[in-house]
């Protein structure tokens, strides 16, 4: 995004409080951008540099050192891209007992009482405890920012009701939007392929949507393959729990592929029918299935999050009631979607819908959010709001 923010005429400076996880790629800055690492420059060599860049405007994606953030909002009015819930312990907004549900709960003290009969998160008091505490101080942190940009109106309105102003900054899944080839199946007609990408532990759904697949295959014209791509802690239980399932179901095909690499799990797209994302708990956005869009391929979810923002029942999918999210219901959105009656509208009303989140809607929006915060357009209580435009300091995953 930084190339585009420098094409619309913005100054960009990067300084980041870590490199991240080992096996992601590095960001490749252009050239004619500063970037200050703290572990080479230190809090106060980064924060002089940042000084004498004099930034009229701080895009925080969120730092691994709050103390540092805090003083660097001192130089210059903020805006904090919100990617998750602060609003929660363990971040999930999800009570998993006695079965996965979205949690609507206010944070605060009284949260502490319910992590544990509620199964909010893990099981070590300590650990609550530190979580709470730093969730807590992100919060107040987060008061100090002109505004919280969110990627859903789901995440909108969670900010919304902890008394924080938000505006709607959509991700931009697509730096272009050229559509991406369906591969034509030769053996189509006779089963539909399902398709599951993602991380694969409880709150992802994987059990949910096995426990639904002897109702989809009763109720679908065809045999069903589904293939999952992906992995996570509870990769085994799923395989153990499919390989029970093809024993039992006849005409039904599971297979696990493992994480792919970007052009495989294209390929994936390409080649499947139907995108099924089984989340339990509120994504914050979710959207794999607008990148399934690209390539003519609807989705099937549960309504929970921000996954209505990009999945429009009867337009490019359907959604399963989300509160509580059950295997049956999932199942009938699954069947409604593969009747070959309406299954090719649903393909290109994906397509339709995916090519709309683009890189440009980003920027258009991130203009318009700039211009209104350096107006003096948000009541928030940074201390230097309305003073000018010109520069941003910019965040990128744990970068600022």
């Amino acid at each position: 995004m930084v190339p585009a923010y420098l094409e619309r005429g913005h100054d960009i400076a990067v300084c980041y409080t870590d490199e991240g996880p080992l096996n992601r790629q590095p960001f490749d800055f252009p050239d004619k951008v500063p970037q200050w690492r703290l572990e080479d420059f230190g809090t106060a060599g980064a924060l002089q540099r940042i000084r004498d860049w004099s930034p009229e405007l701080i895009f925080c994606h969120g730092t691994t050192d709050m103390k540092f953030e805090a003083e660097v909002l001192k130089l210059a009015p903020g805006i904090f891209f919100a990617h998750n819930y602060v609003t929660c312990i363990s971040g999930h907004k999800t009570r998993k007992f006695p079965e996965p549900a979205p949690c609507t709960r206010l944070f605060g003290p009284a949260c502490l009482l319910q992590y544990f009969p509620r199964r909010c998160g893990g099981r070590s008091p300590i650990t609550m405890a530190k979580l709470y505490r730093e969730q807590a101080q992100r919060l107040k942190l987060m008061r100090s920012y002109a505004v919280i940009a969110t990627n859903s109106s789901y995440l909108s309105e969670e900010y919304n009701r902890h008394g924080f102003a938000t505006y709607r900054l959509p991700y931009p899944v697509f730096g272009d939007s050229k559509q991406r080839p369906r591969v034509i199946r030769p053996d189509a007609p006779r089963y539909w392929r399902l398709l599951f990408v993602g991380r694969m532990d409880r709150l992802k759904g994987g059990e949910v949507l096995l426990d639904a697949l002897p109702a989809i295959r009763a109720g679908a014209d065809r045999d069903i393959e589904l293939v999952f791509v992906g992995d996570g802690p509870d990769r085994k239980r799923w395989q153990h729990k499919a390989e029970r399932l093809q024993a039992s179901v006849p005409n039904l095909r599971i297979e696990f592929k493992g994480w792919l690499e970007k052009a495989n799990v294209g390929k994936a797209y390409a080649e499947s029918d139907l995108l099924i994302v089984p989340s339990l708990w509120p994504e914050p956005c979710g959207v794999v299935g607008v990148e399934a869009g690209l390539y003519g391929v609807p989705t099937v979810a549960f309504r929970v999050g921000g996954i209505p923002d990009w999945l429009h029942a009867g337009e490019n999918g359907f959604l399963a009631h989300g509160d509580p999210p059950t295997a049956a219901g999932l199942a009938e959105a699954v069947v409604r979607a593969l009747d070959p009656k309406i299954h090719p509208d649903l393909c290109q009303g994906a397509r339709t819908l995916a090519q709309s989140w683009t890189l440009q809607w980003h920027c258009d929006e991130f203009d318009l959010l700039v211009e209104k915060v350096i107006k003096g357009g948000f009541a928030g209580t940074g201390p230097a709001a309305g003073r000018g435009s010109g520069a941003i300091s910019a965040a990128n995953a744990d970068k600022l």
